[in-house]
């Protein structure tokens, strides 16, 4: 059965494709011919009524390869057929930079940027000047001599970038400098160059390169082809364009062009191009040509999105990048006794030369005992060694104290450890702060807070030590009760400090759980001894579940209707040290059904407190809250209550 005649066509041209491909040889072929078209392209540019050496600069730009002559060739095509008047300095001035690349490539070539550059510039003077020296310096003449020298060294740097460094803005420019080199190319009076300045304008409306594509691709038009408004037009498009569906962006930026071709008098030609234009815009692959998103409400300034790249980038670096491997420490220890202690005694060479084997095996025998007790006795060196050394009390001195020397060096570098971990952290959780996209509450609220709060300072103290806030983000509601250590306005500005440093995480964006550990980091790398417990309430108004988090604070209590539930239980507060001991305590409640969920300092934690708990009825948290405090007396310490209750919202 034969099959059918067009995919077999296919098949074949696919496998000769993939036979050929990959190949060296082939690959540089296909560079050349496609450095051939682009100077070919490039050969079309002109300014003032001059040739522009374009192809000249990407050819010193290639370097010395097959893809830098085949620009050459392809720019001499385009000279003799686009200016054949013109054609014969700027073809000698290639001609030059070849000479150049042939001379000094193996040296310098293509990678020395300034070399690119003098090369370029070099080569358009020198010709130049032999061909201004033939016209006696006309004024008309000199100044394009400058223009076209200006354009080889402008032209070059922008070649190499866009090429070498792959700068978004230097790629823009090189399409854009095609463009306007293709406007020499008009089959039926509509020049090729401006419907490919239509394209890449249309494509790039909507990406963060918009107003720069606009500009220059209006430009590359307005000094090529027909003097006019292109690029007023095109940035007046880039910009009503910029958002919204495709198809619908597509018809503003079409709408506008028009609009614009009809109040500034350019030619009408370019509302056909950019007709032409649009349709195949849909076809050219921005983000890999040009490495642009699309910019959306949230991300359209790209500082955060930077700076969380930054941090995230930070982070990594201060991970740790293998594992830590057996500490080679003891045998120092046993090096450094040795050289201070038995270096001077008379059986050094007995010990350490002729048995050194015996002696090292010793020594390894005893160095779990020293590192468990970090001690060294008599008793746990081996008899042999004991019997045999002349002076083992200054052994076992000078070992002890090298090894009280080991235990501050692992000390030391434990606390450095430690801190690279909690900068880590800190930086993640910043870089996500930043990173992370603010969500739209699509759903409205179905309750809302209501706080009862009451706080009483400790004898003979002015103000309190606790503090608390609350604050709400959309659908988010937060409370946070913390209790710095001691009392009176010292712990009051502790407290403060650390409701001021959760308060601006959380409203970064950061998770309330990491904000919680990157204050247990900031206690730990301040090292001052000040604490403060933290109690962290998120409620979510729209289900009404609430995450209650505790970190060193006294119990929580959940009061329903006819029972008491306590939550939480005693632990240390944060700035005790960093690992999966030292975490926040997390319970995930309801207060959608009318409980009120009760915190509390260490002052007003008591029997008493619990019990009028118990036999409180109401329902109402301003009123539990006062009556918590007043129930405790003459208490000793700062003793503050917060109580929290989501209500239903009335439809």
């Amino acid at each position: 059965m034969k099959g059918n005649p067009h995919l077999q066509t296919r098949t074949a041209v696919r496998r000769i494709m993939l036979r050929w491909s990959g190949k060296p040889m082939v690959e540089q072929i296909l560079r050349g011919l496609a450095a051939m078209a682009a100077g070919f392209c490039l050969s079309g540019f002109r300014l003032a009524g001059s040739t522009m050496p374009l192809p000249i600069c990407l050819a010193a730009v290639l370097g010395l390869n097959i893809a830098s002559f085949g620009a050459y060739v392809g720019g001499c095509l385009g000279y003799l057929v686009f200016y054949p008047f013109q054609a014969a300095e700027p073809m000698a001035a290639g001609l030059l930079v070849q000479a150049a690349l042939c001379i000094f490539g193996d040296q310098l070539g293509g990678d020395d940027r300034w070399f690119c550059v003098g090369n370029a510039v070099g080569a358009t003077a020198l010709v130049g000047f032999l061909f201004l020296l033939e016209q006696r310096f006309a004024a008309r003449v000199l100044w394009r001599y400058a223009l076209r020298v200006l354009v080889a060294g402008g032209g070059a740097l922008c070649f190499r970038s866009a090429l070498r460094e792959e700068q978004a803005l230097c790629r823009t420019a090189l399409m854009a400098c095609l463009c306007g080199g293709l406007c020499a190319i008009r089959p039926v009076g509509l020049p090729i160059g401006a419907v490919a300045a239509c394209v890449m304008a249309a494509a790039c409306a909507h990406t963060e390169l918009s107003v720069i594509a606009a500009v220059l691709c209006g430009l590359a038009l307005d000094l090529t082809w027909t003097p006019g408004c292109a690029s007023a037009v095109f940035v007046l498009a880039a910009l009503a364009s910029r958002w919204g569906k495709r198809l619908l962006r597509m018809g503003i930026w079409l709408s506008v062009v028009l609009l614009g071709v009809l109040l500034t008098g350019t030619d009408s030609l370019l509302f056909a191009a950019a007709i032409f234009g649009g349709s195949l815009s849909f076809l050219l692959p921005v983000k890999k040509i040009f490495g642009t998103v699309e910019p959306t409400p949230e991300t359209r300034d790209g500082r955060p999105a930077a700076a969380a790249a930054l941090l995230h980038r930070l982070g990594q670096s201060l991970a740790p990048v293998r594992q830590d491997r057996p500490d080679p420490e003891m045998a120092t220890v046993f090096d450094r006794t040795a050289d201070q202690v038995c270096r001077m005694c008379g059986g050094w060479d007995r010990c350490w030369n002729e048995n050194a084997v015996r002696t090292v095996k010793e020594l390894e025998y005893a160095a779990p005992a020293l590192m468990a007790r970090g001690r060294a006795l008599k008793t746990d060196l081996p008899a042999p060694f004991v019997e045999r050394c002349c002076h083992i009390d200054g052994f076992l001195t000078t070992l002890n104290r090298e090894l009280d020397d080991l235990s501050c060096r692992r000390q030391c570098r434990s606390r450095i450890r430690e801190s690279r971990q909690i900068l880590a952290h800190q930086y993640t959780v910043l870089a996500d702060a930043l990173a992370r996209e603010r969500q739209e509450q699509d759903r409205p609220c179905r309750y809302r807070p209501e706080v009862g709060f009451r706080s009483e300072e400790a004898p003979e103290q002015e103000v309190s030590g606790d503090r608390g806030v609350t604050f709400r983000m959309g659908s988010r509601f937060y409370l946070i009760l913390c209790d710095g250590m001691g009392v009176g306005a010292c712990a009051g500005g502790e407290a403060g400090v650390a409701i001021g440093v959760l308060r601006t995480l959380l409203q970064a964006g950061a998770d309330p759980y990491a904000a919680m550990e990157v204050l247990n980091g900031i206690y730990i790398l301040r090292d001052d001894g000040g604490f403060a417990t933290v109690d962290l309430v998120c409620a979510d108004l729209i289900t009404g579940e609430v995450d209650l988090l505790k970190w060193g604070a006294a119990p929580s209590y959940l009061k329903r209707k006819n029972s008491l539930e306590k939550l939480g239980t005693a632990s240390p507060p944060p700035g005790i040290g960093v690992g999966e001991e030292y975490r926040p305590e997390v319970m995930r409640l309801s207060l959608a059904r009318g409980e009120l969920l009760v915190l509390l300092s260490d002052g007003a934690v008591s029997e008493r407190t619990e019990r009028f708990l118990r036999q409180y009825g109401g329902s109402s948290p301003k009123e539990l809250a006062c009556g918590i405090i007043s129930s405790q007396g003459g208490a000793e310490d700062d003793r503050t209550a917060a109580v929290l209750s989501l209500r239903p919202r009335r439809q």
